[in-house]
């Protein structure tokens, strides 16, 4: 098959998702609530999918392209009916933000195409996994000595191997998170328009998210933050459907594939997504003891409606079981809620078990990244710390006043502001300053309205009673988040999830203060201080930019693969060529650390790689004696121990090496 036709195959899943959609827009459902449950669809039925290849070890080409062109054709089939655009009238405003919309995406998305995977810890496990499900056929531990590879939720990975056996190579990986940006813009603006909102607010809401310099950022990368974001976010919507109605079935399984997809993408997202759940919950048991209670008092039942339902919706009709009753009824759709993120996250959580003994991983390793501390006063300074490094900005002297402030809260508390508890190996508060950079950027502008957004709707009175308890959620979220992230200089991005939940408050009140001429004023600068904060981001940031030295129109597609090792490109292409001139075809590796195998995997396909290192204690390494030759990634002192002394050892840089018998 030729490369230009595999890569239209990866329009398949497009296809999919676009007829979707429409499918599932008959009747009520708006569009931004078909988008939402489009996409669970596709994504949850596909994960599902990709677990039932491993057990069959069917994880190659043709199963994948046989399963899109299945789904495009159904999703078409149930479509047909429904393909239509609803017209739309825009305001000034409207286009305004919608240009400036544009603007910034079509930016991020040619950075998307233009620019190969560089991301680091992308190269250390994200897509290197993929590589080993793809030579194995199946997703069961392997003989490794970077545990990160086995132990984080592959559910942003699954998604990427589609893209991955469609079209033969990783160069539409970075596409995965500019998509789910956009999934989670329209989450978020319709989580404003369910408060009530209109459709400025809407707008301004979906732009405090997508102009964050970290959602700009790793909108171009292969990272999994915003994926988990969006899944949050589409939650956040949900939850608020069932504010104002009882859930029907199909309600409840599109937030328990929703929950499911969170649980199996990334842990991050599992906090603030607790305190949606129980926001959705408390208000199911209130629509469905106040409905129970109507119905006790209604004289005579009114007939059962012709329109169409995707389940029971305990109407007025529904007598038994008074109070109790719907406790249960409430209870049963929770743990529905629950069995669909056994389903979807519960496999890789079992292998995890099945390689160290426990779903969390090897003993020690949860507890260097979640909090050892949940006392109130540990909780308050690490979520202190969390807010002060989103708001850090390019001015020292301000920095150092949020920061000072902090840390003379820690000291009133009692904590210590480094406390290795909460606080992750070598990071220092307050750690890292201004840096456009997708693994630490800050987004002063976005937090400050949202945490201001978030404090006056908590505080204000005769605000609508949805929109308080909708700030109670963002609330527990954040807290939820402090609770367990422990603060590290990477961690802004980290803790994307609950944010994005408190930017339809910045919408609501955006929404409020244009009317009046000076706010007005004040926040057509504000919004355009953020475009301009996410636009530069695009441009100059790290590791990938559209201008200036580095730009992606400057490199070779290997050195943009390298920015963020630049001293080992030229090391690792002399190993890759030493391999290749050898004509071996079964390698050993042995790695160091955080350092980098995927290079040697899309450049070596011909090359069987196998670890003769592992830490994996259901996966043990190949002997040293079943290959012909080794890669060391590693120290000297290292590659000297696994080598055999005999072999002769060509060194390229002080990291990488390669070694063949005598």
């Amino acid at each position: 098959m030729m490369p230009t036709a595999r890569t239209l195959l990866a329009l398949l899943p497009l296809a999919a998702l676009v007829f979707t959609a429409f499918a599932l827009r008959p009747g009520s459902l708006d569009a931004r609530q078909a988008v939402i449950r489009a996409a669970a669809t596709v994504a949850g039925v596909t994960v599902v999918f990709v677990e039932l290849l491993s057990l069959a070890g069917l994880i190659t080409t043709w199963p994948v392209i046989v399963y899109w062109l299945l789904f495009a054709g159904v999703s078409a089939f149930f479509a047909r009916r429904h393909l239509h655009v609803p017209h739309r009238v825009l305001q000034s405003w409207d286009k305004v933000l919608l240009l400036a919309f544009a603007a910034l995406v079509l930016a991020e998305l040619v950075l998307a195409l233009a620019h190969s995977p560089n991301n680091y810890d992308s190269n250390h496990y994200h897509l290197t996994k993929i590589e080993h499900w793809i030579a194995d056929g199946d997703l069961a531990p392997y003989a490794t000595v970077q545990n990160q590879q086995i132990i984080l939720v592959p559910g942003a990975e699954y998604l990427l191997l589609q893209a991955r056996l469609l079209t033969g190579d990783d160069a539409l990986y970075n596409l995965l998170q500019w998509g789910v940006s956009l999934l989670a813009a329209v989450a978020v603006s319709r989580c404003a328009a369910q408060l009530g909102v209109g459709r400025i607010g809407q707008l301004v809401a979906a732009a405090v998210l997508l102009t964050a310099p970290a959602v700009a950022l790793e909108a171009t990368s292969t990272q999994n933050d915003l994926v988990v974001t969006a899944w949050v976010a589409c939650a956040a919507s949900l939850a608020l459907d069932g504010a104002r109605r009882v859930a029907t079935r199909g309600d409840v399984l599109t937030l328990a594939t929703v929950a499911g997809l969170t649980a199996v993408t990334k842990s991050t997202g599992l906090m603030p997504l607790a305190p949606i759940l129980v926001f959705w919950g408390i208000c199911q048991l209130r629509l469905r003891t106040a409905r129970s209670s109507e119905a006790a008092g209604a004289p005579e039942a009114p007939a059962p409606s012709d329109g169409p339902s995707d389940g029971p919706t305990d109407g007025p009709t529904d007598r038994a079981g008074g109070r109790t009753g719907q406790w249960l009824r409430t209870a049963g759709a929770g743990l529905a809620i629950v069995a669909g993120m056994v389903v979807l996250a519960g496999p890789a959580m079992l292998r995890v078990n099945d390689a160290f003994g426990s779903p969390l991983g090897p003993p020690g390793y949860s507890a260097s990244l979640s909090t050892e501390r949940k006392d109130p006063p540990a909780v308050l300074v690490n979520g202190l710390r969390l807010a002060a490094s989103t708001l850090t900005t390019p001015f020292p002297a301000v920095n150092g006043v949020v920061s000072d402030a902090v840390i003379a809260v820690a000291d009133v508390v009692g904590v210590n502001p480094n406390d290795p508890k909460i606080t992750q190996w070598r990071s220092v508060f307050p750690g890292t300053r201004w840096k456009p950079d997708e693994d630490r950027s800050p987004y002063p502008i976005q937090s400050a309205l949202i945490l201001s957004a978030l404090a006056v709707t908590l505080v204000w009175r005769r605000l609508p009673p949805l929109l308080r308890g909708y700030a109670v959620m963002v609330l527990g979220a954040f807290v939820m988040t402090a609770a367990v992230v422990k603060w590290q200089d990477w961690g802004n991005r980290l803790i994307l999830p609950a944010f994005a939940l408190g930017a339809p408050l910045a919408g609501y009140w955006a929404d409020r203060l244009r009317t009046h001429r000076v706010t007005a004023a004040a926040l057509v600068v504000v919004m355009a201080a953020a475009f301009a904060a996410g636009g530069i981001s695009v441009a100059y940031g790290q590791p990938r930019r559209l201008v200036g030295q580095g730009s992606v129109f400057t490199l070779t597609d290997w050195q943009e693969r390298f920015v963020r090792l630049p001293d080992q490109a030229v090391p690792y292409q002399q190993a890759i060529d030493a391999i290749k001139a050898s004509g071996v075809r079964r390698v050993g590796l042995v790695m160091d650390g955080d350092l980098w195998e995927y290079p040697l995997q899309i450049s070596l396909p011909d090359v069987e790689l196998v670890a003769v290192e592992s830490v994996i204690p259901s996966a043990p390494p190949a002997p040293v004696s079943s290959v012909q030759a080794i890669v060391c990634v590693s120290g000297p002192e290292r590659c000297a121990a696994v080598v055999p002394p005999a072999w002769k050892v060509q060194r390229f840089s002080t990291l990488v090496a390669v070694a063949f018998p005598a």
